[in-house]
């Protein structure tokens, strides 16, 4: 006799808000009090969920991840950036680096708790390596659909000025307003596509 698994609909939304809120508030946590300051039990409290809730939604490093992914695409199951930017062509690039700049912003203190926890944690260096090479693959793919010959060092490039570190050090340490941080890296990029930049 086979035995069918029901599935409520109602439940798997509970579920996803569950998760949401866990990854939400510990992407606060690890915002505020960094990755090594942050335990589990913390984020359970602050979520006023049980310990096993917050186990089941992910490790540490998952939980920081996913919170780093909704900070910047406002989803925490994103993986690349065409949540953020969608599938523009090179003509839309204002808009595209606006949007990315945005998300950048947004997620910046994610970013840092991220990028700190790298440095101590093995597996969180791992999964930031990850996302750079998928950063790069997704950034020459974008490139390739606009019929822009994309090299790693292009790719690399671009990658560089949309990047949270030049983000943060533009706005946060040269105290640039965002929208000259906008301008600039429009300008720069168009560079770069141009050849004009260092190759």
């Amino acid at each position: 006799m086979m035995v069918r698994r029901y599935e409520s609909p109602v439940r798997a939304e509970r579920a996803r808000r569950t998760r949401a809120h866990v990854v939400a508030t510990a992407g606060r946590l690890f915002a505020e009090r960094g990755y090594a300051g942050t335990s589990v039990r913390q984020i359970a409290a602050a979520a006023e969920v049980s310990l096993e809730t917050v186990t089941q939604t992910g490790r540490k490093a998952d939980l920081l991840l996913a919170a780093f992914r909704d900070g910047f695409a406002g989803n925490p199951d994103a993986v690349n950036l065409d949540a953020l930017v969608g599938r523009g062509q090179l003509a839309d690039l204002p808009e595209m680096v606006a949007r990315l700049a945005s998300g950048v912003r947004r997620s910046l203190p994610i970013w840092r708790a991220f990028t700190t926890a790298a440095m101590a944690d093995p597996a969180v260096a791992a999964v930031r390596a990850e996302l750079a090479v998928a950063r790069r693959a997704e950034i020459k793919e974008r490139l390739t659909e606009a019929g822009v010959p994309a090299s790693d060092r292009l790719a690399d490039a671009i990658g560089l000025l949309t990047s949270h570190e030049a983000y943060d050090h533009l706005t946060g340490v040269c105290g640039w307003p965002h929208e000259d941080y906008v301008a600039w890296t429009v300008e720069a990029i168009r560079a770069q596509l141009a050849g004009s930049g260092p190759s």
